[in-house]
């Protein structure tokens, strides 16, 4: 079993991305209203949860499928780095992978619940859902992506421009746990997704290659 996760890594990394791009689409395609999270009102927050039932719901299957992609592809991908970095690889893919999960669990529990849960109810699971699902989830990305970025870039693995974008890459997603406080901050998570899904996507591509030394590009007639 290990060994197959080793093996589906770059599989579960173009799930992740493919599932979540997904979400997006079926939220929007499906949903009756729309709804900017971080400043909705309860009243908003019921209207759009008991009348864009299936496009919740649809969404959410997709964030979970979302969530298993992700934490293949980081399982895999951490099992193929040094010890160094490998414990807070895990941890990272682990957070990154569980908040996703758990903000589309609450998001299906707010289907069942919004019609008849109180306004403070309403508030305390509409953040819960943005705060899991946007800071934890982007968090955790954050950690993966810079703890494999700086043990492939030190054993010298291939490719290595994707190495030094996620140590840039990395730090700008860390900022996203700033949201929590400051609401605004939660326009710039697509922006802030879409790096991580580039990063991934290129990884996945580029595999994890041993780089080959200069010298053994040469013909061995320039070697004598």
């Amino acid at each position: 079993m290990a060994g197959q996760i080793r093996q589906g890594w770059r599989l579960g990394g173009v799930a992740f991305v493919a599932c979540f791009v997904a979400s997006l689409v079926a939220s929007a395609a499906l949903a009756k209203d729309s709804l900017y999270l971080p400043g909705a009102s309860p009243g908003e927050l019921r209207e759009y949860y008991t009348g864009s039932r299936a496009a919740v719901l649809v969404s959410s299957a997709m964030q979970l499928g979302a969530a298993l992609g992700l934490a293949l592809f980081g399982a895999g991908l951490v099992a193929r780095i040094g010890p160094a970095h490998r414990r807070r690889g895990r941890f990272g893919c682990g957070l990154a992978a569980a908040s996703l999960a758990m903000s589309a669990l609450l998001s299906v529990l707010m289907v069942i619940l919004a019609a008849d849960a109180g306004d403070d109810t309403l508030r305390v699971f509409g953040r819960l859902i943005l705060v899991t699902g946007g800071a934890l989830h982007l968090a955790g990305l954050a950690l993966l992506i810079w703890s494999v970025s700086r043990a492939a870039a030190g054993a010298g693995l291939r490719p290595r421009p994707a190495w030094r974008a996620g140590l840039v890459i990395a730090p700008v997603l860390a900022v996203s746990l700033v949201s929590i406080v400051l609401l605004a901050l939660t326009r710039l998570e697509p922006l802030w997704r879409l790096l991580a899904a580039v990063w991934i996507s290129w990884v996945c591509a580029g595999g994890l290659a041993a780089a080959t030394p200069p010298d053994q590009h040469r013909p061995q007639r320039d070697r004598a």
